[in-house]
């Protein structure tokens, strides 16, 4: 296993704030930039090959979530990215974790914050097609992971082949014009015993991208709120 570390992207407000950062001088396009002391667990990598990004969720961390997906992972065929939340948080003051965007109940702060993480993503699956040039990339999210994927890959279908939300749901309205993602292959994971996801959310979010022309499949799991090695094994023949 081996990591990508220290990621040079653009300063981006809250995560410029919250996240370990410290200034690099880099040229390019923005006035200033931040390097966030960020990880990327490569689980593997081969140019040329589709590419998952796979996005844990809140009070999780990259290494967390790759075990998680192992069981998709050692079908092999595909790379894998998987990269830790820029936003530390203590659990119980004894470990950190981290999140990936603040929520604190008001959705107009929500879409704030994940527009402050949005670009995080954009220049990571542009740093992966520069450096593995992939056939396809899918952008995966588990629970907090899974609405800030649905976010950024419905708002920016050029850089996103396939989307898919597990222990989440689309969240379609914060996107403007859905229509424009018409050509992304949608797939949404439930656990049957998932808690955490109402499951009239999730099919609102999913009738609103059907609505739009957008072709999503979905499946139900006899689980709880975490990832299964038979919603990894169902990702990976998603995203080959």
């Amino acid at each position: 296993m081996r990591s990508i570390r220290d990621e040079a992207i653009p300063e981006h407000g809250i995560l410029s704030q919250l996240a370990p950062v410290y200034n690099s001088a880099v040229e390019g396009d923005f006035p200033a930039f931040v390097t966030l002391r960020t990880s990327v667990q490569v689980a593997r990598a081969e140019p040329g090959r589709p590419l998952v990004i796979a996005l844990h969720g809140r009070g999780m961390t990259e290494r967390a979530l790759e075990r998680w997906l192992r069981p998709g992972i050692e079908k092999g065929g595909l790379s894998w990215w998987v990269p830790r939340g820029p936003l530390p948080q203590e659990i119980e003051k004894r470990r950190i974790t981290y999140a990936w965007y603040v929520f604190n109940g008001d959705q107009t702060a929500l879409r704030e914050s994940m527009d402050e993480a949005r670009p995080y993503l954009h220049d990571l699956v542009a740093t992966a097609r520069r450096t593995l040039r992939p056939s396809a990339v899918t952008l995966f999210g588990f629970s907090q992971g899974a609405y800030l994927a649905s976010y950024a890959a419905l708002s920016r279908p050029d850089l996103f082949d396939r989307l898919v939300c597990c222990g989440g749901r689309p969240k379609a309205e914060f996107v403007g014009d859905l229509a424009a993602a018409r050509g992304l292959r949608v797939l949404v994971q439930t656990g049957a015993r998932d808690q955490a996801v109402p499951p009239d959310l999730v099919a609102q979010g999913v009738g609103a991208l059907r609505a739009a022309g957008i072709d999503v499949q979905e499946k139900s799991y006899d689980a709880e709120h975490r990832v299964t090695a038979e919603m990894a094994k169902d990702l990976a023949e998603f995203a080959s």
